[in-house]
């Protein structure tokens, strides 16, 4: 409604304008007598006369509603300031690490020989100490038969020779002899099943099957893969750290962890730092683990560590973006303010890290200091300045 009132006052006033312009113009005809002429004054006169009575009663009664009408405006620059007081101040450095599952590993047998089942299929879930796959085991069955056809003979005749030796009959040698032979042939038995044991493949942890990379029928042999096997509810992240920061990565620090093609953010502590730094690349290695229930994270996946290396309690910060450059350094514009005339003034400082897009200013600047943080590149060292708000 008032900005509707003002509008009507302008527009009136212009009317008043115009309308002595008009007059001017039409006391400079000559179609007119004189008399008609100043008769067409005094008429013009008396309108004018009665407009500006009109638009004073109107004043009066706005300005008894809206004491501020009228006004002039106040002048100056438009910005907006921070006052600044000590804060907490934190400095993170970031860097880019791998995912890898806790438990994964590329499972073959610790005997070789011709694949004969395989006993799950990729996707399977196992538990730890599953058959994963049996090998052929026929030869090793019919050594097994031949040692034990000669234990029951070495027994029987290790029986014979005991009991003759009891009677003192015989040589002593004769039993130890039947005795050795019995021992030995049971030794070779106990190593034929082991290594028969050898040819079942089990899950050494529970996880899930992701790949079977050999068909039955085909050769297996130690340290050629027959599977892989993943447990997924935990990952670790492997990363590797500059040495300008190995002050200042800690175990058990707490850390942000950023997985960007999963979509997820999480924390976690550092559970190993290396203390040996790569000669290759000048960098120590840190590991950060993560719980992984739902199976969201995948292996070789892209993770971000956010790792505090600085902080202060008691810090003047102010946004990067505020400060400006010249010959001399770096400065703010800090506000002025004398008999309520406020002014911009170019305050030089020395500042400190930066973080977040704030800045720590560790000279030049005091508490309560009220610095410009928009609007600062419209102004000028001494501008008339408003603060907004």
């Amino acid at each position: 409604m008032k900005t509707t009132e003002r509008n009507t006052i302008i527009i009136m006033r212009t009317n008043i304008i115009v309308f002595a312009a008009l007059l001017a113009l039409a006391s400079c005809g000559g179609e007119k007598t004189l008399e008609e002429r100043k008769a067409d004054l005094e008429a013009k006169k008396m309108e004018l006369a009665k407009l500006q009575n009109e638009v004073s009663k109107m004043e009066t009664e706005l300005l008894a509603e809206d004491p501020t009408l009228g006004q002039k405006e106040e002048i100056g620059i438009l910005v907006e300031v921070k006052k600044v007081a000590p804060e907490e101040f934190e400095h993170h450095f970031e860097v880019n690490g791998s995912l890898e599952a806790v438990e994964q590993a590329n499972i073959s047998p610790e005997q070789g020989g011709q694949i004969k089942q395989i006993l799950v299929k990729e996707g399977d879930r196992v538990t730890a100490g599953t058959t994963l796959a049996t090998l052929n085991v026929s030869v090793f069955q019919t050594n097994l038969q031949e040692i034990d056809n000669g234990i029951e003979l070495a027994q029987t005749v290790y029986d014979r020779q005991a009991r003759l030796w009891e009677q003192k009959i015989g040589s002593e040698i004769q039993y130890l002899e039947a005795k050795n032979r019995l021992e030995s042939l049971q030794k070779k038995r106990e190593t034929l099943v082991a290594q028969m044991a050898m040819s079942t493949v089990k899950a050494p942890f529970a996880g899930v099957v992701d790949r079977i990379w050999q068909k039955e029928g085909e050769l297996a042999a130690p340290g050629q893969p027959l599977l892989t096997l993943v447990n997924m509810s935990e990952m670790k992240v492997k990363a590797d750290v500059s040495e300008n920061y190995v002050q200042a990565v800690k175990e058990n620090a707490e850390v942000e962890v950023d997985f960007p093609s999963f979509g997820i953010s999480t924390t976690a502590a550092i559970r190993q730092v290396s203390n040996i730094i790569n000669p290759s690349n000048r960098t120590f290695s840190v590991e950060v683990r993560v719980p992984n229930k739902d199976g969201s994270l995948k292996p070789n996946g892209i993770a971000t560590l956010k790792i505090k290396d600085f902080e202060v309690a008691d810090a003047l910060v102010v946004p990067a973006i505020a400060i400006g450059k010249d010959a001399k350094g770096a400065f703010l514009f800090v506000i002025n303010e004398e008999d309520g005339t406020k002014k911009a003034v170019k305050k030089y400082v020395t500042t400190g890290r930066t973080s977040g897009g704030q800045t720590r200013v560790t000279e030049g600047l005091n508490s309560g200091d009220r610095v410009v943080i928009e609007g600062y590149n419209e102004v000028a060292n001494g501008d008339l300045v408003r603060i907004q708000g």
